[in-house]
């Protein structure tokens, strides 16, 4: 009788070549943040990064706890690196004959080219789709990260509160700050500046007046009118840690349209129910159900296959954390269970292209009897 197949026991290692600065499974691994690229290894229970010489100094006393920084040179003494190489493939091939290692996981963003040249080696990579499954679950180390995150986005919408307070309504019914027309691109300025300011940086801000705001991803453009609403939608990450925020108001400046009104409380109320339905163990589906069927009570149509669409034709949330989506999205497609530790956005929104667009977003931190709301800003329609 032909024996059955044995599992492949042959050692494997796990690689990481990227910048951290743009990659946050290397972020998340190393706890380096660094805007060139360099590699993370974990083979035979040495988990270690090689950096150049500009990064040694600074990645000795910024990596994390147990992760060996390594130069270059050390490498080459360390591994056994031919004196004539240069290239990173060399330094791989390296440390994995010096370990025993020939076979390696990667990400599936590894570099192709990369990936080539180690192939011509012989040096065999297998893609990992979701690289660090544990990434998902925040401690609460990870949770004071993100709680500066979304107090960093609360500082930029103070600020663009303060400005609209400060505004006043011309005869046009245009609103003018500081002597000027007050446009979308500068109150989006004024708002990245003030996050800048207090250690973060703000991209792709959203202060969308009008019409602008059914489209939920415009960042907006132009002069802000009076008694119309702006989506103001904040997501900055914190410099210091890589962890990002995220917020979203809707604001109008005069008299408030009653159609706004009304999709306001609706998306409010949907906005408690979803939050409501968060607990660990309950379906990522329930809180987007919850949150649905309290829009279409309400009364509001989604069409979500019409050109444009209108209603609320997104999901009601996603997982925040070393990137601004992360798992586990809360839509009504979502099979998968909320966890103890998930820390989460609920963004429940209606969208119509004839006057335009309301969304109120918080964070929260999913726990075992429900979840904790890492956003203390106000909630408030109008602004005097």
């Amino acid at each position: 009788m032909t024996p059955p197949p044995q599992p492949n026991k042959r050692p494997c290692g796990r690689l990481i070549y990227a910048a951290s600065e743009s990659d946050a499974d290397l972020l998340y691994a190393s706890r380096f943040l660094a805007p060139d690229p360099f590699l993370w290894y974990n083979v035979a229970g040495e988990e270690g990064i090689l950096v150049s010489s500009l990064e040694v100094g600074r990645a000795v006393k910024e990596a994390a706890r147990g992760v060996t920084v390594r130069s270059f040179v050390d490498a080459r003494e360390a591994w056994g690196v031919p004196s004539r190489a240069r290239k990173l493939e060399a330094y791989i091939e390296a440390l994995g004959r010096h370990h025993g290692v020939s076979r390696w996981e990667v990400p599936g963003s590894f570099p192709l080219g990369l990936a080539r040249r180690l192939s011509q080696r012989r040096i065999r990579l297998t893609p990992v789709s979701d690289f660090f499954p544990q990434r998902r679950s925040k401690s609460p180390e990870e949770v004071e990260h993100l709680r500066e995150g979304v107090a960093l986005a609360e500082t930029g919408m103070n600020r663009a509160f303060d400005i609209l307070r400060e505004a006043s309504i011309t005869p046009e019914g245009e609103l003018s700050w500081n002597g000027a027309a007050l446009t979308a691109d500068t109150l989006r300025g004024e708002v990245d500046a003030e996050i800048a300011r207090k250690g973060g940086t703000a991209s792709h801000t959203i202060a969308a007046p009008g019409e602008q705001g059914a489209d939920p991803h415009a960042t907006g453009t132009g002069i802000i009118r009076a008694n119309t609403p702006i989506v103001l939608d904040i997501f900055p990450r914190v410099d210091a840690t890589g962890y990002f925020g995220d917020l979203t108001r809707t604001i109008v400046k005069g008299e408030v349209p009653p159609i706004v009104e009304k999709a306001y409380t609706a998306v409010h109320d949907a906005q408690v129910a979803a939050m409501a339905a968060i607990r660990a163990g309950a379906s990522a589906s329930a809180p987007h159900t919850e949150a649905a069927q309290v829009l279409a009570l309400a009364g509001f149509e989604t069409d979500a296959d019409t050109t444009p669409p209108h209603g609320f034709f997104h999901g009601t949330g996603h997982g925040l954390g070393l990137e601004i989506h992360e798992s586990p999205r809360l839509s009504g497609k979502a099979k998968d269970c909320l966890e103890s530790g998930d820390v989460v956005t609920v963004e429940p929104g209606l969208y119509y292209p004839e006057w335009g667009g309301v969304r109120l977003e918080d964070v929260v931190v999913v726990t075992d009897e429900g979840c904790e709301n890492l956003t203390t800003i106000e909630k408030a329609l109008r602004i005097e």
